[in-house]
């Protein structure tokens, strides 16, 4: 039988909504004891490794409608990563709050690297885990970076107390289970280790919990229509219990939406103008209060 993830429940219920994988279907559930969200059943690992093919990372559409594709391995990006750290809320966040120091760093999929060589440059110990073979190998071969292959899940390259730093960029949502990660960030942080989080909140938009409620009266349920690539959904909520149950105490834990604009439109004519109806409220309502967003950023000290 299968238990919860979070809190080891088994009485769970189904949402109205539903993956189709390979001639299977995918149902998205909630354990009543906790609320933790997840698909059951989950894809097996050999699903999973065909899942993150090559295709993923090179050909995967971007669902940010302001924004074009972008290459995910750019020849011409390899200079600009010698040279400053690039921009994004991870960084922009550690530099601006730790000023100059210098960390051992582990980035848990960190892609071809570039981010991660912009830090070494500025006198970290950096270190990066990337599933995808295909942009490991171009950070190690032109970037030369100490990237390991792998999965976190299943990876034993690294011991107690390595790093002081780690980050999961969009990849705890895509494990078959978040808990036991966690408890390995636990291990191999050292004690007041900082461990930093970005994942999206999707169901915990109003919009979509009014959505819930309308298909459920309707007795009705919405087929996704993208591959099932997020295997847990999370709130503040349960990712404040998972990280508190797995040794962590959350310092910061931001919860933006995105902008009405940048939403991505799936379903029916009804259903997308129903999306942005609902966004316009849900964004200016989290400007006034901070809650009820789409995104997650949290930053959490290992407690040892």
């Amino acid at each position: 039988m299968r238990t919860c993830d979070l809190c080891g429940g088994t009485d769970f219920k189904k949402l109205p909504f539903y993956y189709e994988f390979e001639g299977q279907k995918l149902q998205g559930t909630q354990c009543r004891s906790c609320d933790l969200m997840f698909l059951a059943p989950q894809p097996t690992p050999a699903q999973l490794e065909r899942l993150y093919g090559k295709d993923y990372f090179t050909e995967r559409p971007n669902y940010d409608r302001t924004q074009q594709d972008t290459v995910f391995i750019e020849e011409g990006q390899k200079q600009d990563a010698l040279n400053q750290a690039r921009p994004d809320k991870f960084t922009n966040y550690i530099l601006a709050k730790y000023p100059g120091r210098k960390f051992r760093y582990l980035d848990v999929g960190c892609g071809p690297g570039y981010t991660l060589k912009s830090l070494e440059n500025l006198g970290w110990e950096a270190h990066g885990l990337e599933i995808s073979e295909h942009a490991a190998d171009f950070a190690r071969r032109e970037l030369d970076l100490p990237v390991v292959t792998g999965n976190i899940e299943t990876t034993e390259d690294f011991h107690e107390n390595q790093f002081d730093l780690a980050y999961m960029g969009d990849v705890l949502e895509h494990l078959l289970s978040p808990a036991a990660t966690l408890a390995k960030f636990h291990r191999i942080l050292e004690p007041g280790g900082l461990l930093v989080l970005a994942l999206p909140a999707t169901l915990n938009l109003p919009t979509v919990r009014l959505g819930f409620a309308a298909y459920g009266v309707l007795g009705k349920e919405r087929k996704m229509d993208i591959p099932p690539y997020h295997l847990f959904e999370f709130t503040p909520a349960t990712i404040t219990k998972m990280l508190k149950k797995q040794g962590f105490e959350v310092v910061e834990l931001l919860n933006p939406v995105k902008p009405p604009k940048n939403i991505r439109l799936g379903g029916s004519v009804v259903e997308k103008v129903s999306k942005l109806a609902g966004q316009y409220p849900t964004y200016y309502l989290n400007k006034l209060t901070g809650r009820f967003g789409d995104r997650m950023f949290v930053v959490a000290r290992n407690v040892k």
